[in-house]
């Protein structure tokens, strides 16, 4: 992996677009390069951006705290740990973008983007963004930042924290590790080794282990806790099923015959309704019948008077027309009058238009003289315009030239005047910082020292904390051991006291005889099953002993009810022979004279036309061509006793089937109840054969049936209360039984928790040693820091008049040394910018003197164009006053336009008039001839109307002659206002009446007949309530006897389950205790709780190879020392060589020796995290502060050594000697605004 460019637009103080191109010179050969610059310039932006480019994360944006929010833009917050918040303030947008080399050989571009909303430095920040290009192939790799962010990172060959390691190294997390405590460089180990997942495994192990011996545990007391049948007992089951099984079909039995009982009632009383129901609407049918024959009768008026109707509607249509055509004519006679008045005024109009058209063409021809003189006037002013415009704009062109030579020779003075100000203000500030000059003189030097007693400063800082936090946690530890003694010693108690309760627990529950209180439960349980069922077989039996007797009686009225049947059904017959005959004669005398009316007279009458003559009689009217009275009336007296005939002999033909209908329900009924009498008997033996099979029946049957189902209740009820105290003795042992596993469980807990908190006052002990130890050595090392200060306080005292700088600087280094600078760059620039001003004065002063000569002729050449523009303005003004006598100074073509437009305007009103009057003689001749045309067609109309109003009149006499009502010209009005629609909607109403009293007859005899047939089929004479009763009883005997029974098939399959399990179940067991075993084994080497055990030896092994590689590098930087890890902890100590190999601790080791130590774990880790891979780009932070000369050489010397291996180095430094001897530097200087500039120098 190798970096190629870095391109920064901006990003936090590199405003504008920055490019580092590692492929160009001097960069392309530089094997080790330095980026330098003041504190806060943004040299570490450079490093922030190669990381955003790549993961969209930078290492000092990763330990803040994400639930702070920090100001934005006004009005909005963004996350203390969010990246994007390192947009330049002001920006709209900027991104970070490397080029780099991957693991396949090609060349890539990573783009990490930011904007903000509507691309305005005051939008709100917008989600980043991340793109990916392969330069080799020229191909934008396409997906989401959630995709090319996996991409990237195997194109790297790194993720992130390997990134960190490998290829920027923060020398500050080694300088930590080297002195840290036990538990603290245990968790850097894991932040700069990533081997946290060890912690894990361990921690999963110890889960694991614990998880596992629970589920043994279980399965042990899932062994204990199943129970099995003995061979009795489980015959004694089988019995009593096969007891129940018959007592469920007989059951069964009985509960279908109740229910189809019940139904016959429920059907009953619904036919009732439904017979009801048919009477109510029968009534309601056939009242709406009689009250609609008003209606019939109107109806027949209504249509017997419809041949009136085209008459009546020719006549009224006459009529509308008659009066419409007299309207219109007179209309039209008024129309007439006024059109004659209007002729006389359009004549007087015609006349006064015809006279004004002469007045204004004259008017036109007397004013064409002065129009020409006009004409000849305002050529003159024409030119004489533009002669005076011509002397404005020579006048404005030469004020204008005034103006500027004016205002140029006025800045000049005034330029000059400033710049005499400048020089007097510089040469005065000159004067009072003389003294302070040596300063800015020696500004390398003296921020050089400055900045190496910054480093000097922290260090001091750093080590006052770590003796300042090794004493709090001394405190801390021996608080801890002291608690951890306190809670051994109350765990110590609480352990002595469960063992007490659990040994007394188990004693207690040797005492109780279980097994002899389940015995005879299971015998009671047996006992009491039997009483249920054979409580529940005596009321089935009780209740078809009653049902039998029942059933008997209602068998015997039948056979009588039979008996007086077919009595009555003999003579219904003999009765209706009878009526037969009677009907049959009635019907021939009907029907003869029927055919005697027909044959002659009535065939005759209905040929006759009325208005024409009769050819027997002559009359013209035929009052009885349709209908005749008398003849009516002997067919009708005819028709009335047949039909009174007819009835008696359907109502005797009804009774006849009635009664045979009933014989033969009766027959059949017999039948099935002599039956079902037999299939009672069957069932009623076999009930009291199984009734005898119950144990308790030979001691009831002393008892009389009455009493039995009491007695059998009283032995339950006893039986039932003993069984309750056995089920509450063997729930108080199970009770019991738990909570002896529980405090076995807590008593494992306990031991579990005691052997902890021993680990753990140990693990203290420990802890407060190695404090003590570090706190010593921080102490020792804090003192020679304070003597190297003191020395490079006096070494700079002679540059400072003021005792109290060296304070000063402390309290506040960064702005000290912005002082320094601010006044070096201040008097830099204060004496060039002296010196320039000084020239500009003499320039400006000879530059004034030039400019006064122009200025002088510009101003004479003003004053005569100012006389010749005054000339011109007035020979204009004469003109003027000339042309404005003439039309009031109108234009010539205005003044014709408006004479020669009144000239048209009268001829276009003459023409207008002349249309009017041709117009109104139009109209009135049109008029005249419309008016004598109405007139004739309304006397024609009106000889119409008489006539229809005769052949009306003749109707309605013929219709009065017809008909015994009189009807007048207003009723047959009133009739005939009644539609087609009407009348067809009125005669299907009353034809929907006839045939609704007909339906609901028709519905009501068949109800009543079904009703009749299902009264017939009735089975029992128990009514509804007694039978829904025994139904709820015998469903309720039914419902226990299957409940017991399937109580015993579980019981059954239970004990078959349970015979079968306690075989798996061991199985199961031995294979658990396996595992377990192989957990234990597992979790002794490697589990415990935290975790701390397999990361102590993943860590230890780690800190091994992590050594190797860094005392390869070492023994190139120091060939005194070799780094060794303290057997049996993760504590570091140097072996030195020049010392005959005495080994010492690190906490003697200088800051120099310190920092090559820590160096080597640095470049060591970077050879431990890119084992794998060839990473040719290494970025090392700060650190060579502390160095003396020789060390630093030995440094740079390994750091090209690392070159030579083929990485390119850089190295973050404000050290002087070392920027000095690297020539190849990214320099990166601080701008105005808080922007900086980036620039690559070197040879």
């Amino acid at each position: 992996m190798k970096i190629l460019a870095i391109r920064i637009h901006n990003l936090a103080s590199l405003g504008g677009k920055t490019v580092i191109d590692f492929t160009n010179e001097p960069l392309s050969s530089a094997g080790i390069f330095a980026i330098t610059g003041p504190t806060g310039s943004g040299k570490s932006t450079i490093l922030d951006a190669l990381c955003l480019s790549l993961y969209a994360r930078t290492p000092r944006y990763r330990h803040a705290e994400n639930s702070i929010d920090v100001a934005d833009v006004k009005g909005s917050t963004i996350k203390q740990g969010d990246v994007r918040g390192i947009l330049r303030d002001g920006s709209s947008s900027g991104y970070a973008e490397v080029d780099f080399v991957g693991v396949d050989g090609h060349h890539y571009s990573s783009t990490w983007s930011v904007r903000r909303a509507r691309n305005k430095a005051e939008g709100n920040l917008q989600p980043y963004e991340m793109s990916l290009k392969n330069i080799s192939t020229d191909q934008d790799i396409p997906g989401k930042k959630t995709e090319l962010l996996p991409e990237i990172e195997r194109l790297v060959g790194l993720n992130f924290e390997q990134f960190t390691r490998s290829v920027l190294l923060a020398q500050g997390d080694f300088t930590a590790f080297l002195k840290a405590a036990k538990d603290e460089k245990s968790s850097l180990l894991e932040k700069l080794t990533g081997t946290h997942i060890y912690s894990e495994i361990s921690k999963k192990v110890y889960e694991h282990h614990k998880e596992e011996s629970q589920n043994l545990k279980v399965l042990d007391v899932q062994r204990e806790g199943i129970a099995t049948l003995t061979t009795e007992e489980l015959k004694d089951y089988k019995i009593q099923k096969e007891k129940l099984g018959t007592l469920v079909k007989a059951d069964e039995k009985r509960f279908e015959e109740l229910n189809k009982q019940v139904s016959w009632h429920e059907r009953w009383i619904e036919l009732q309704g439904s017979v009801q129901s048919a009477k109510q609407k029968y009534d309601s049918a056939f009242k709406a019948k009689e009250e609609a024959k008003p209606r019939e009768v109107k109806f027949q008026q209504i249509v017997g008077v419809q041949s009136a109707r085209p008459i009546f509607t020719e006549r009224n249509g006459v009529k509308q027309q008659h009066s419409l055509k007299a309207d219109n004519a007179s209309k039209l006679s008024t129309k007439i009058d006024f059109l004659k008045k209007d002729k006389k005024e359009a004549d007087e109009s015609f006349k006064k238009a015809n006279a004004a058209f002469d007045i204004k063409q004259k008017q036109e021809q007397e004013a064409q003289p002065l129009l020409n003189a006009a004409k000849a006037l305002d050529v003159k002013l024409l030119e004489k315009s533009e002669q005076v415009e011509h002397a404005s704009e020579e006048l404005i062109r030469v004020n204008r030239k005034l103006t500027l030579q004016t205002k140029e020779s006025a800045e000049v003075l005034i330029e000059l005047g400033s710049v005499k100000e400048e020089i007097l203000e510089l040469q005065q500030w000159k004067a009072d910082n003389e003294s302070r000059g040596p300063i800015a003189e020696q500004e390398n030097l003296i921020l050089s020292k400055l900045q190496d007693a910054g480093g000097i400063l922290q260090n001091l800082k750093y080590y006052n904390a770590r003796i300042k936090k090794a004493e709090e946690d001394i405190l801390i530890n021996r608080k801890e051991q002291e608690d951890f003694l306190n809670k051994g010693d109350a765990i110590e108690g609480d352990l002595k006291q469960k063992k007490s309760d659990f040994e007394s627990l188990t004693a207690a529950l040797s005492k109780v005889s279980f097994e002899k209180n389940e015995k005879e439960k299971a015998a009671l349980d047996t006992s009491i099953e039997d009483l249920i069922g054979a409580t529940a077989h005596w009321k089935l039996l009780f209740s078809a002993v009653s049902e039998k007797d029942k059933l008997q009686q209602t068998l015997k009225s039948n056979k009588e009810e039979l008996e007086h049947t077919t009595v009555k059904l003999t003579q219904a017959k003999k009765l209706l022979v009878t009526k037969t005959l009677e009907k049959d004669a009635s019907l021939k005398m009907l029907e003869k004279a029927k055919l005697a009316a027909a044959e002659s007279v009535e065939e005759l009458r209905s040929h006759l036309v009325p208005e024409e003559p009769c050819p027997v009689c002559g009359s013209s009217h035929h009052p009885y061509a349709t209908h005749h009275p008398g003849l009516d009336h002997v067919l009708d007296k005819l028709e009335a006793e047949h039909k009174k005939i007819d009835s008696e002999y359907i109502n005797q033909l009804t009774l006849h089937n009635t009664l045979g209908q009933n014989a033969t329900q009766l027959e059949k009924l017999i039948k099935e109840q002599e039956k079902k009498l037999l299939e009672k008997e069957t069932d009623l033996a076999e009930l009291k054969r199984i009734w005898s099979s119950f144990q308790v029946s030979t001691q009831c049957n002393t008892f009389p049936q009455e009493e039995r189902s009491s007695w059998l209740q009283q032995q339950l009820k006893k039986q039932k209360e003993r069984q309750q105290k056995l089920q509450e003795a063997l729930q108080s042992y199970n009770k019991q039984k738990l909570e002896l596993e529980n405090h076995r469980s807590q008593l494992d807990k306990l031991q579990i928790e005691y052997d902890q908190i021993l680990n753990s006052i140990k693990d203290a002990e420990r802890n407060l040693k190695t404090l003590e130890e570090q706190k010593q050595n921080d102490t020792n090392e804090r003192d020679k820091i304070n003597k190297n200060l003191e020395e490079l306080k006096e070494a700079l005292s002679g540059y400072f008049s003021s005792k109290e700088w060296f304070e000063n600087w402390q309290s506040n280094p960064d702005s000290f040394v912005s002082q320094i600078k601010d006044f070096s760059s201040n008097w830099k620039s204060n004496i060039s910018k002296l010196d320039s001003l000084v020239r500009k004065q003499e320039l400006l002063s000879e530059k004034s003197k030039a400019l006064e000569t122009p200025l002088n002729v510009t101003r004479e050449e003003v004053t005569s164009l100012h006389k010749k523009y005054a000339d011109l303005q007035n020979q204009n003004k004469k003109l003027l006053e000339q042309r404005t006598v003439l039309f009031k100074g109108s234009p010539v073509t205005e003044v014709e336009a408006k004479l020669k437009a009144a000239v048209e305007s009268a001829k276009k009103t003459l023409e207008d008039q002349r249309k009017v009057l041709d117009k109104i003689n139009e109209d009135i001749t049109r008029n005249s001839a419309q008016y004598e045309q109405l007139l004739k067609d309304v006397n024609s109309l009106s000889k119409k109307v008489a006539e229809l109003k005769g052949q009306l009149e003749n109707w309605i006499s013929d219709y009065n002659a017809q008909n015994e009502t009189i009807l007048s010209q207003e009723g047959l009005l009133s009739l005939l206002e009644y539609s087609q629609d009407w009348i067809e909607t009125e005669r299907n109403s009353l034809r929907g009446i006839d045939e609704g009293v007909m339906q609901a007859n028709s519905v009501l005899k068949e109800r009543t007949k079904t009703l009749d047939t299902h009264t017939k089929q009735r089975t029992s004479e128990m009514s509804l309530e007694e039978l829904t009763a025994i139904r709820v009883e015998v469903e309720e005997s039914l419902k226990k006897n299957r409940q017991a029974s399937n109580e015993i098939d579980f019981k059954i399959n239970q004990d078959t389950q349970n015979k079968k399990l306690i075989g798996t179940l061991l199985e199961r067991i031995n294979k658990q205790a396996d595992v377990v075993e192989n957990w234990a084994k597992l979790n002794e080497i490697i589990g415990s709780a935290d975790g701390k055990k397999f990361r102590q030896i993943a860590q230890e092994y780690t800190l091994d190879v992590l050594l190797s590689y860094a005392n390869v590098h070492l023994e190139v930087l120091s060939k005194r020392y070799i780094l060794q890890r303290i057997p049996n902890s993760l504590g570091l100590q140097v072996l030195d060589q020049d010392m005959g190999d005495e080994v010492r601790t690190v906490y003697s080791l200088s800051g120099g020796e310190s920092f090559l130590v820590s160096l080597a774990l640095a470049l060591g880790l970077a050879s431990l995290s890119s084992a794998r891979m060839k990473v040719e780009s290494l970025f090392i932070d700060e650190g060579f502060g502390s160095l003396d000369p020789a060390t630093l050489n030995i440094a740079m010397d390994a750091l090209e050594r690392l070159h030579n291996q083929g990485r390119k180095v850089g190295v973050i430094s404000h050290v002087q000697e070392m920027t000095e001897r690297i020539p190849v530097q990214i320099k990166v200087s601080k701008q105005q605004s808080g922007k900086s500039k980036v620039e690559v120098v070197g040879c």
